[in-house]
């Protein structure tokens, strides 16, 4: 008897620790999934160019721009005919050659440009996908300010995917950015990208969302919900925006998001079968027109409005 009740205790015991290591393995396998997902974003290796604005025709300087924080960083200035100038935000872990053919078409129509490296291959640690980036066009924008062939009245930024982000941000924060050009940004990254809010999923996947965003704020210290440009879009106003988005990117729903936040100000153009960063290939003469025309508007008109200049 005694036997057969130790048997059954033992297995018990055994039933027990098979149950808990399975429900173990189940909530630390999403919690893993969270960790290595956010931590493969945030710490990509340095994606730089071998290109220079001389693979283009075009005349350039090799300068270092010093942060706030005292690191420094590697950028083109690309000198123009107009005085006025476009910060080029780099997108991720992307170099300051990574959007040359951009930098190249607003040097045709006199713009000066200035497109510097990401925080990866600057050596600035881990990415934040948009907050702090928005911090070093910040300082991009500072050394523009210092040059005498520069109107400072007369500096907007553009960028990409999450520099699309970046320069909403960026444009929220300094009022002296005078106009900005955005394509492809998220709207809230929270949400749209990692789901966060939605109210949707099964337990694993929740566990799954709430890795990523502890896992994105152990690393850079930021609350996740700080990546929102559709929070703030409206501070930017009166200043003019220009959103680009293609019809067949995920991130369409993020442009109309921040359209409507931001007020008349802002202008939103939905490149029709055009996916994630391909407006240009897709339409590319009317994405030149739409580009050039908006800067002309926002920084070559003479006596800039008053209210656009505080």
């Amino acid at each position: 008897m005694r036997t057969v009740k130790t048997l059954w205790h033992t297995r018990r015991k055994l039933l027990v620790k098979i149950v808990l290591a399975v429900s173990l393995t189940v909530f630390l396998v999403p919690v893993a999934l969270g960790i290595i997902t956010m931590s493969a974003l945030l710490f990509p290796s340095c994606g730089d160019s071998s290109s220079t604005p001389a693979d283009y025709g075009l005349i350039w300087e090799d300068v270092t721009i010093k942060t706030k924080s005292g690191d420094s960083v590697r950028a083109y200035f690309i000198p123009g005919t107009n005085r006025a100038a476009i910060l080029i935000a780099p997108s991720t872990n992307n170099g300051r050659g990574s959007r040359l053919p951009l930098a190249a078409l607003l040097a045709q129509h006199g713009y000066a440009v200035l497109t510097f490296e990401s925080r990866r291959c600057a050596g600035m640690g881990a990415l934040s996908l948009g907050y702090k980036e928005a911090g070093d066009v910040g300082d991009a924008l500072a050394y523009l300010q210092t040059r005498s062939d520069i109107d400072p009245d007369r500096i907007g930024v553009t960028g990409f995917s999450s520099a699309g982000a970046t320069a909403i941000l960026a444009a929220a924060r300094f009022g002296d950015l005078k106009a900005v050009i955005a394509e492809g940004g998220y709207g809230d990254f929270a949400e749209e990208a990692v789901g966060i809010g939605s109210g949707d999923g099964t337990l694993l996947e929740i566990i799954y969302k709430q890795s990523l965003s502890t896992t994105y704020h152990l690393i850079t210290g930021i609350d996740i919900d700080k990546l929102s440009p559709v929070d703030v879009i409206a501070d930017i106003a009166p200043r003019p925006i220009l959103l680009i988005y293609g019809s067949d990117e995920v991130s369409l729903s993020g442009g109309y998001r921040q359209a409507a936040a931001a007020g008349p100000n802002a202008e939103l153009w939905v490149v029709e079968k055009a996916g994630h960063g391909r407006y240009r290939l897709v339409a590319p003469v009317e994405y030149e027109t739409r580009v050039v025309k908006f800067f002309d508007r926002a920084l070559l008109t003479k006596g800039l409005d008053d209210e656009q200049r505080r």
